[in-house]
């Protein structure tokens, strides 16, 4: 496996992003695929009293289908993690495609009228994607929610983030691990936050990438897990009111032990952004540009592009494929991210043959590995019977 597959995979792994969802409905629902994205293990019954703020995000594409956390910071904005907006080809998500319940700690009673539609996806301009860093997103409402909007730290905040302040997180993501446990009500804890050292001397070998420029960590008896991303960590400033430090983002255990440390994207590093975005949705003033992360087409190997093409023709062409007496191919990488392979095959009394292209592309949404063919199917018998069966002998053609 390649270094940035590696890496990717490392990355996939870490995030604490959303959940696989069913059909769409009016009201977000759970199921048990919601493992993939960061919960609160060893935490205890929410409380929406406690964290009035909270939103679930959920997504539900015609692919990836997954859900986050969120903050309203805002009657129509609610801040959540970056990678919570980004399909499985690093696209930014449609807005159609969410819906956010605000104003719930049970996701049964997800009433209409606390469910959201969205109008627009907005991803931090500083993300880094590779090293996930600055790791922040703004989902606007297509309407105002009657939720108390959370104030976010700025620079004069910065004390909070001394190693031994107490911050709340709060979540929808699992349980617990083995097997997937995964809560209606969300769960709260108490995290403490970590010296920079620390984080950098526990996380080298998870996350070498750490910069407490960007990043703040924190460890508790309560630890995050797939389905917490895009939450909030609460502190308290010294007249007691609760102020939101960090966006979760990674976890640095892949079986969510708690006393592990988890990694914050700095709320002081977004909140500028945040306000002008705020100011340009509840108030009329200009917007902010919009910055769309860069997505770089994967490069397609010659090997897989045969696995591809094999699967291609496996899964349109079933029996007539897999039964093959006979089965010939060859190819040739005919660009970075392109395979064609001429390809043969018999079965019963009929010859196949034609070409099969696989490639990576980057749509809207949706898978970058695809393929496309056109095959040509000849009776035996003509096929040898002629000196130039491909005009004289009638073909059924299959195209993708």
């Amino acid at each position: 496996m390649s270094r940035r597959a590696i890496l990717a995979l490392l990355a996939a792994t870490l995030l604490l992003g959303g959940a696989s969802q069913g059909s769409a409905s009016a009201s977000p629902e759970r199921a048990e695929g919601d493992a993939a994205r960061a919960s609160i293990v060893d935490g205890e019954v929410g409380s929406i009293a406690s964290f009035p703020w909270l939103a679930y995000v959920q997504y539900r594409g015609p692919v990836d289908k997954f859900s986050c956390g969120g903050t309203v910071v805002a009657p129509r904005l609610v801040l959540t993690a970056a990678h919570c907006v980004l399909t499985g080809t690093g696209r930014v998500a449609s807005a159609s495609n969410f819906k956010v319940l605000t104003g719930r700690a049970d996701l049964r009673e997800a009433t209409p009228d606390r469910v959201s539609t969205v109008s627009q996806v907005l991803v931090f301009p500083e993300f880094n994607p590779t090293r996930i860093l600055n790791d922040a997103a703004l989902i606007v409402l297509a309407g105002p929610v009657d939720v108390p909007p959370l104030p976010l730290a700025t620079g004069s905040d910065l004390g909070l983030l001394a190693a031994g302040t107490p911050v709340g997180i709060a979540g929808w993501g699992l349980t617990g691990v083995s097997p997937p446990r995964l809560p209606a009500v969300f769960r709260q804890g108490e995290s403490v936050v970590q010296s920079a050292s620390f984080c950098q001397r526990k996380l080298l070998r998870i996350l070498p990438a750490y910069n407490p420029a960007s990043q703040v960590c924190v460890r508790s008896s309560a630890g995050l897990c797939n389905g917490d991303s895009g939450g909030p960590a609460v502190a308290r400033r010294a007249d007691g009111s609760p102020v939101q430090i960090g966006v979760v983002s990674l976890k640095s255990a892949v079986d969510c032990d708690p006393r592990a440390p988890q990694v914050l994207t700095r709320v002081d590093r977004v909140s500028a952004w945040v306000e002008a975005w705020r100011a340009a949705v509840e108030s009329g003033a200009p917007a902010p540009a919009v910055v769309v992360p860069a997505v770089e087409v994967p490069p397609l190997t010659r090997r897989e592009g045969e696995l591809l093409a094999g699967f291609g023709l496996e899964s349109d062409f079933g029996p007539r494929f897999t039964r093959a007496r006979l089965v010939e191919g060859a190819c040739k990488r005919i660009a970075r991210e392109r395979v064609r392979c001429q390809v043969l095959w018999l079965t019963g009394t009929y010859l196949y043959r034609g070409t099969i292209t696989a490639y990576t592309s980057l749509p809207r949404e949706g898978s970058v590995y695809n393929y496309r063919y056109t095959i040509r199917r000849f009776g035996v018998r003509c096929w040898l019977s002629h000196r130039h069966p491909i005009r004289t002998c009638g073909a059924k053609v299959f195209r993708k």
